[in-house]
């Protein structure tokens, strides 16, 4: 496993003082015709019986979920996610691979996990 712990002492950003190592994960996704041509009654019934028991079940995972497709072609919604267990990121893709989410109701674009202005924070301890 990968060690996160810096090597040396540099100054964090004060949003991540409770805990400097947290993953910030965009996942990119569009959603397919199949999911388009859903009612929303059941396209609620699926997110609040699939993916809501997931996160319930991985609750080191915080998510939240935005909509760019008034301005993206590319991608239709943004799934940001908040962890600092990748195991459980990687749990929870897992899971989302093999339920209806991947492939079928979204096509998944990319995923890009990051830390947020990790640079601001090294370049910080240099001055």
């Amino acid at each position: 496993m990968t060690n996160l712990q810096p090597t040396i002492n540099l100054p964090i950003l004060p949003e991540h003082e409770d805990d400097p190592h947290t993953f910030h994960i965009f996942m990119l996704i569009k959603a397919t015709r199949r999911w388009l041509d859903m009612k929303t009654e059941k396209r609620r019934a699926f997110l609040d019986g699939e993916m809501i028991p997931l996160l319930r079940q991985r609750p080191e995972i915080r998510m939240r979920w935005f909509e760019p497709e008034a301005f993206s072609t590319r991608a239709s919604d943004l799934m940001l996610c908040e962890t600092s267990d990748l195991s459980a990121w990687a749990w929870f893709c897992d899971e989302l691979r093999d339920s209806l989410f991947w492939d079928h109701y979204f096509e998944v674009i990319d995923i890009l996990p990051t830390f947020e202005a990790n640079y601001l924070a090294w370049n910080s301890g240099l001055e």
